[in-house]
């Protein structure tokens, strides 16, 4: 681009009429055309020879201006030889200055380190990874980026990863194993010294498996794929299902239904089947009519909730969501319907999301230690990156039951038969 001063405006009416082109800024202050590439106009078809020094459109006079990007800095890489030349050194004391490797003095050591500041020097992390073997550089791949817990699990993986002197880069893979597959294609192409999943299921088998016979170093995180010799961190997922419903039970609940998540994940399969067991134990069924699998959102909980309450006369007492944004959409469809909670039906969520205790929701729910979990992941790449001999390790962080408004009753729950006939004449 170069900039130029019309010296008369007939140049200018005759050659644009009333309008500038769209690759043309002029200022009628200072009069000064600002050229940004090639450009014909009409039947004159005029090529501007933008060589930064001089040019006559049709017969406008012009005379040429320093362009002002000529002040800004070149967009050219900056490499080690560049800086050696001006530095009037070796290409290695300029690379042993900038690694703070010996070999060069302070005064030298001082001057490199200026030019580099000065001309904003950026290290070429590929090269270096392909020189030194590790670009010091994670994938962290997400199931949903858009779910409100993997904000908290990337946080921690972050954070343990800068601790430890590695970058992380994050993707989102939404669930499909074909994105999955290509993520892991594109961070391994950036020299990614490991990965950490949180979007496995037992389609994923293969890509785990070519992993480890490469030899390259991942975490399973929140869920895992079952006899992959891989390091795990998670939560016991039996045990918050577990946990959820011994609280219904507690409370005098007998009549429980389960949206559950979907059972290609490993963790909301531990978590059904926790919550089942708990309550068979109780003598308490949750039968096809009291079953719903959900995706781990609000609309799914919506809908599932909706087709469980419309196919009953009455509600269930409780409401057990395998997280809690499923929980909200529960919540929302049980006072669509008519009905209050917690008085008609408790609702139980998991994860304790920070809307969770909100003094409009006030959600009972099992915590788990999201950005902890995040960060232990971390800390077992950087682990598995030292030493890819390690032995498979497995860490299952506490959970806790949060108990909140929508299981709390004012007093005991009400019975469901006394509730029924009340909702019956409610109808009439």
């Amino acid at each position: 681009m170069m900039t130029v001063v019309m010296e008369g405006m007939g140049g200018l009416s005759s050659l644009f009429g009333a309008q500038m082109p769209p690759t043309i800024g002029f200022s009628s202050v200072t009069g000064q055309l600002r050229i940004d590439k090639w450009i014909h106009i009409g039947a004159l078809r005029q090529r501007l020879v933008l060589d930064g020094r001089t040019d006559i459109i049709n017969n406008g006079a012009m005379k040429a201006l320093p362009s002002p990007v000529d002040a800004m800095p070149s967009t050219r890489r900056v490499t080690l030889a560049s800086i050696a030349r001006q530095a009037g050194v070796s290409t290695a004391s300029v690379s042993h200055a900038l690694n703070g490797q010996p070999g060069v003095s302070d005064e030298t050591r001082t001057k490199i380190l200026e030019i580099a500041q000065r001309v904003g020097f950026r290290p070429n992390q590929l090269a270096r990874a392909l020189r030194n073997g590790r670009s010091h550089v994670i994938g962290l791949l997400l199931a949903d980026i858009t779910n409100p817990f993997y904000p908290e699990i990337a946080a921690g993986v972050i954070r343990g990863s800068a601790e430890l002197g590695h970058q992380t880069f994050v993707s989102d893979t939404r669930e499909g194993q074909i994105t999955l597959r290509k993520t892991v294609d594109a961070l391994l192409g950036h020299q990614c010294d490991g990965l950490i999943f949180t979007s496995l299921d037992e389609a994923a088998r293969p890509i785990l498996e070519e992993l480890a016979r490469l030899g390259i170093p991942f975490v399973q995180l929140v869920r895992h794929v079952p006899g992959v010799a891989a390091d795990f961190v998670g939560v016991d997922d039996e045990g918050v299902g577990r946990v959820a419903a011994q609280h219904v039970l507690e409370r005098g609940c007998r009549d429980v239904a389960v949206l559950a998540g979907p059972q290609t994940s490993s963790a909301s399969r531990g978590r059904l089947a926790g919550a089942r067991r708990c309550l068979e134990s109780a003598g308490v069924v949750v039968g096809p009519h009291r079953l719903r699998e959900c995706a781990l959102t609000y609309e799914s909980g919506y809908a599932e909730a909706i087709g469980l309450l419309a196919a009953v006369a009455s509600p269930p007492d409780a409401i057990i969501c395998g997280n809690d944004v499923m929980a909200l959409g529960a919540i929302d469809a049980i006072i669509d319907r008519g009905w209050r909670v917690p008085a008609d039906v408790a609702v139980v969520g998991c994860d304790d999301m920070s809307f969770s205790s909100s003094r409009l929701i006030q959600l009972t729910t099992v915590a788990l230690p999201r950005e902890e979990m995040g960060l232990t992941a971390a800390r077992f790449l950087a682990d598995r990156i030292a030493d890819p001999t390690l032995e498979a390790r497995r860490r299952m962080l506490p959970h806790k039951l949060i108990v909140r408004r929508t299981s709390l009753w004012p007093g005991p729950p009400e019975p469901t038969h006394r509730r029924d006939r009340r909702t019956r004449e409610a109808s009439q």
